[in-house]
């Protein structure tokens, strides 16, 4: 079998259904977390990433910087990263200063990953027009890469100032550590391939994932950079358990729960409202459709690739079957989701670093 990096990626789901997210429980969901994210490193994946999201009890990560952090502390070489920090949310300068408070905290581990947000209701909530979202992003970017590159700043932006000012601290990884992007829309994966960014990409089904693999390497040579599959990381939802039949059992129900999470906090409220996206935000009138009308199931899910779910020999046969048909070197698991038990997440990682991941090495 060809050679693959794996890593894990959270969006910390709240898993207490029904219960409000306040009190120690709180405490203890991220205590929980943090046990799963060190466990990563022991069991040898390559990389922890942490997302960013607000307002809800879909993700109990406003500020996946902070737990990076504290990562740092409890970790010796997995690599480090947010995936992503939703950059027109946030003010490009300091999250370049945090950055490379990062890395050095990190030892040089520190990826970064940065976007749009994509969630409807965080745009509506921070009273922020979606046609922003795009420029707010890209402009914030080109901030960020002045604060690592130059001795003193100077920008004049439409959403971002900055008048002589100097990064401090620098970050140990030089330039500065490696910039990742999300992408779902065909402008993204042509924007990232013609600024050289990696990428990474979710909920799209294996076939579909194949043809956006091959647009962007394709993009990537077209724009004269190098096309490597490394620079393409997939994002797939993994469960395993002893028994295939128990995988898919356990997993029903934490897997429904996160749907019903993204559901309620990301996606329009109706059909209708789909129509009224800026041209900047089309593509997601084709992301979103999929849940209305019932037409998202957990069986769907399994089907398409984008849960990867069995004992640990169905799921490297799953593995090696987007391998072959993606392209890809690089996948990203999330372990963790929905209302998933912190036992069987551990469980799940247990057999996925001991059985699954040395078939790749």
């Amino acid at each position: 079998m060809t050679k693959l990096e794996f890593s894990t990626w959270d969006i910390l789901n709240w898993p207490h259904k029904g219960v409000p997210v306040e009190g120690e429980l709180q405490t203890k969901v991220y205590q929980d977390h943090m046990e799963e994210w060190v466990y990563a490193e022991e069991q040898g994946f390559d990389a922890v990433w942490l997302t960013e999201h607000h307002f809800t009890d879909y993700n109990l990560l406003p500020s996946p910087n902070i737990m990076l952090a504290a990562l740092t502390q409890k970790t010796n070489k997995i690599k480090i990263g947010n995936m992503i920090n939703a950059l027109n949310f946030n003010d490009p300068w300091r999250l370049a200063e945090e950055f490379a408070m990062l890395d050095v905290l990190s030892n040089g581990r520190l990826l970064i990953g940065l976007g749009r947000s994509a969630d409807i209701l965080e745009y509506d909530k921070y009273g922020m027009p979606m046609s922003e979202g795009r420029p707010r992003f890209q402009e914030g970017l080109n901030l960020i890469k002045k604060a690592f590159t130059e001795d003193v700043v100077n920008f004049d932006g439409e959403f971002y100032r900055m008048l002589g000012g100097s990064l401090v601290p620098r970050p140990l990884q030089k330039p500065y550590p490696t910039i990742y992007t999300t992408v779902l829309s065909p402008e993204s994966f042509s924007w990232a391939a013609k600024e050289g960014l990696p990428i990474s990409s979710i909920f799209l089904p294996t076939i579909t994932m194949a043809e956006k693999f091959k647009f962007y390497m394709s993009e990537c040579e077209k724009f004269g950079r190098e096309p490597d599959p490394k620079n393409f990381l997939v994002c797939r939802h993994v469960y395993v358990a002893d028994s295939k039949e128990q995988a898919i059992e356990d997993a029903k129900e934490p897997m429904l729960d996160f749907l019903r999470l993204f559901r309620s906090h990301a996606v329009p409220a109706k059909q209708e409202q789909l129509a009224t996206f800026p041209e900047n935000f089309k593509y997601f009138t084709q992301f979103y459709a999929p849940f209305f009308g019932g037409a998202l199931t957990y069986e769907s899910f399994i089907e398409s690739g984008m849960l990867i779910v069995g004992d640990p020999e169905s799921v490297v046969d799953q593995i090696q079957s987007q391998q072959q048909e993606i392209g890809l070197s690089h996948l990203m698991c999330g372990m963790s989701f929905g209302n998933l038990s912190h036992d069987k997440v551990m469980n799940s990682m247990k057999l996925f670093g001991e059985k699954v991941m040395p078939n790749f090495k």
